[in-house]
């Protein structure tokens, strides 16, 4: 069962022309072919590879181990070819990213299969003070096991001396939480994560300061407490894009404008700021009459009711009445034009800029509308549930407030970074229960592989699949181990470790109960027990949480004049569509099929330059016959056009790939961006410009060049390129102004045609 799997996610990886690191790591390793039949490709890298340098090497995995092996297969003691692996097994912490610490030790105790390797053990600590360094080797002493293990994942501690001298003051300190009411335990730390940071802070010290938790979730209380104290931080990865304003309303506008009768959608659009409807309001405009009204009429038209509208306040429907009038162009439009314009339009005309609480907002929208762009096929999103799902994968642009000294981030992403001070809340919190894997399987320090399927349903055991199972659970204790010292290691000067324990009766007396396993607080139980007893004979009880009110309506609204802006209409439903060019410029060829091979064209220029245009040529190109005729079927060019249209991208993609000036163009230097999307106002108001490439040249001249999919069969191609050339002069001049105070080179260039074309 499993090669087929691996066999239609392969079909399906083509079909969408994408593929996951597992897939590009396997496709390393098979393009060198074997030790016995090795390709053209391994031939070459083994006559030109000297040396290899692996850093991180404890986080290696299988197929990495295997891509290593193939390229030293043809090494011997004598060639004087050498490998460097760097790392330190006591912080590999990506085992779900299917790194395995025994490839490791197993390295260090008998080298590669043709590479004999020497290992040295580094013991200076140049990062933390003695006081960090010292408690770190007596904590991990006793936390970590005292045997290696390969099969179980288990490293023992090896201590370290500091490079730094103490510095004054307690560097590790515990702050222990002791009682029975959960809730209030993870508000004290909360308030107490404020207060050790701002207290940090306005110790005149410069050092930053890093709160690092497990999981995203264990912020709930930590954020608030910060924004509450007043305390600045710069929040790295952590938010879900769908989790901001800005992004709940682009959603509501992109689902509104698809499905005029997405009820939920449409109230949205009247909840948020540039509305600002209350629920009381939502009711009475949307809610069911008592007078037999079936409820089958969409939000859109209720508002023309003028019964409804009569019920809301004269400011309300003053807004609701605005909200009409300047959606209605793009409800009437229905689905010309691309999503992405429709809905970032509409979005400014709304106000939706107004309506921002930070500047990294409108990088938030930035990149929800390149996701709308990623996802459209044929002028719409098919499913505006996968742009929501996109949205959860992303996160939000930190916030970058004057004093960003404070960082939140979970320990994975601090991984290789220092800080002065280090606050660990939330030990005591659990993951998430995991479920049991359908197979369950071990590659061995040996080489070999055991593997096990899930136990039949009604069958109590099976010995094979339960080993499997407990070496994995085995694997993920002594990784928990290694996480917790990842943390306490970013500490360069002193470190805070917080948890909350339950009280409960021992005996018939007050006694501290042992944190849930799994947690990081009971990996660290046998160096924090003691102070948390302590705790429970100084505290007996964490103080019960105030009682919770009901949250007041703080319904954001935005006054109406602050909204106002002028946004070029979409296209009326029963205009040609057209590009996001001046309406003056129009297309030649065969109309929409020009425009969309034109699109493709751009996304893969975009695409070639993004890799690196060296290591393209006309042959990588021919491979895209398929995947270019995949992208041009899903944006509905008709059968019998799509032939011409594939040749068409494809003649031009390789043009652009063999011609000298092309290959200039792609190339990469300082500030090049490609597709590359401004706001400018001009006398029709707010317009969306789309620079095709631009960078600046060694003489600081910034280039601005657009691409032209237009090509001349006819007689006298030089006067045909000058006749573009003007046609398109004041486009260019356009979006040269969007680039004040900057020396600026404008051009044109025809890939179809291998030809350039420089405004003088």
């Amino acid at each position: 069962m499993l090669p087929i799997a691996a066999g239609e996610l392969s079909v399906v990886f083509a079909e969408r022309g994408e593929i996951d690191f597992t897939g590009i790591a396997q496709a390393a390793v098979a393009a060198l072919g074997t030790e016995e039949d090795p390709t053209d490709l391994l031939l070459a890298l083994d006559v030109r590879l000297q040396h290899i340098l692996v850093d991180e090497f404890q986080d290696t995995s299988g197929s990495q181990w295997e891509l290593l092996k193939r390229l030293t297969a043809g090494w011997t003691g004598e060639d004087g070819r050498t490998v460097f692996l760097v790392g330190d097994p006591m912080q590999s912490i990506y085992r779900f990213r299917e790194a395995d610490v025994a490839l490791f030790l197993r390295a260090r105790e008998a080298g590669l299969p043709n590479v004999a390797l020497a290992p040295v053990r580094l013991a200076t600590n140049f990062r933390s003070h003695a006081g960090v360094v010292e408690w770190v080797n007596l904590a991990f002493g006793r936390v970590f096991p005292a045997a290696e293990d390969a099969d179980a994942g288990a490293v023992p501690h090896s201590p370290s001396v500091a490079h730094h001298p103490a510095r004054l003051g307690m560097p590790v300190q515990w702050h222990a939480f002791v009682g029975t009411d959960v809730a209030a335990a993870r508000v004290a730390e909360g308030e107490k994560v404020a207060a050790i940071a701002r207290d940090t802070l306005a110790s005149g010290l410069t050092e930053t300061v890093a709160i690092l938790v497990r999981n995203r979730s264990h912020l709930d209380r930590i954020v608030p407490a910060l924004k509450k104290a007043g305390v600045p931080f710069r929040a790295v990865d952590i938010e879900p894009l769908a989790a901001r304003p800005v992004i709940q309303d682009l959603l509501a506008i992109t689902r509104a404008l698809s499905h005029p009768a997405d009820r939920v959608a449409w109230l949205a659009l009247l909840r948020a700021p540039w509305c600002g409807l209350t629920v009381a309001e939502l009711h009475a405009l949307a809610g069911s009459l008592p007078d037999g009204d079936d409820g089958r009429a969409t939000v859109w038209e209720l508002l023309g009711d003028e019964a409804r509208l009569a019920r809301i306040g004269v400011a309300e429907r003053a807004r609701v009445e605005r909200l009409k009038r300047v959606l209605a162009p793009f409800v009437q439009g229905g689905s010309r034009g691309t999503a992405r314009a429709r809905v970032e339009a509409a979005w400014l005309a709304l106000g939706g800029p107004a309506c921002l609480a930070h500047e990294s907002d409108l990088e938030d929208a930035e990149t929800y509308f390149d996701q709308l762009d990623a996802l459209e096929r044929a002028g719409d999103v098919a499913d505006p549930a996968a742009l929501e799902e996109k949205m959860q994968e992303l996160h939000a642009a930190p916030d970058a407030p004057a004093d960003t000294r404070v960082q939140v981030m979970t320990i994975h992403k601090a991984k290789g970074l220092e800080f002065g001070t280090v606050i660990l809340p939330g030990l005591d919190r659990p993951p998430r229960a995991a479920e049991r894997p359908l197979f369950a399987w071990k590659a061995r320090a040996d080489g070999t592989l055991m593997m096990a399927p899930m136990r039949a349903a009604g069958t109590a055991e099976d010995a094979a699949y339960d080993y499997l199972v407990g070496l994995d659970e085995a694997a993920s204790r002594h990784e928990l181990e290694r996480l917790l010292y990842v943390a306490a290691t970013r500490a360069a000067g002193s470190l805070h470790l917080l948890g909350f324990a339950k009280r409960g009766l021992r005996d018939g007396h007050p006694a501290v109960l042992a944190p849930r396993a799994g947690s990081l607080l009971a990996t660290a139980w046998s160096v924090a027990r003691d102070k948390f007893e302590k705790a429970l004979a100084e505290s007996p009880d964490v103080a019960a949480a105030p009682a919770r009110r009901a949250p007041p309506d703080e319904l954001r609204t935005v006054a109406v004049s602050a909204l106002d802006a002028t946004v070029a209409e979409p296209p009326r439903a029963d205009a040609p569509a057209v590009s996001e060019a001046p309406p003056s410029i129009e297309f030649s060829w065969v109309g929409e099929t020009a425009r969309q091979v034109g699109i493709v064209t751009h996304r893969w220029l975009q695409r070639i330059a993004a890799d690196g245009v060296e290591g393209w040529d006309a042959a990588r190109v021919a491979a895209l016959r398929d995947v270019v005729a995949r992208d041009l079927a899903r944006r509905g060019i008709p059968a019998a056009e799509r032939e011409a249209a594939r040749r068409r991208v494809l003649q031009a993609l390789e043009g652009a790939v063999t011609d000298a000036r092309g290959r200039w163009l792609l190339a990469a230097r300082e500030g090049a961006v490609a597709e590359y999307r401004l706001r400018v106002a001009s006398p029709d108001g707010v317009k969306l410009i789309v620079i095709d490439r631009s960078f600046v040249d060694a003489d600081g001249r910034r280039w601005i060049v657009d691409y032209k999919t237009s090509a001349h069969e006819g007689s006298e191609p030089e006067r045909f390129l000058d006749r573009e050339l003007e046609r398109y002069r004041a486009q260019l001049a356009g979006y040269a102004a969007a680039f004040p105070g900057e020396a600026v080179a404008l051009g044109l260039y025809f890939p179809l045609m291998k030809a350039w074309r420089e405004l003088a």
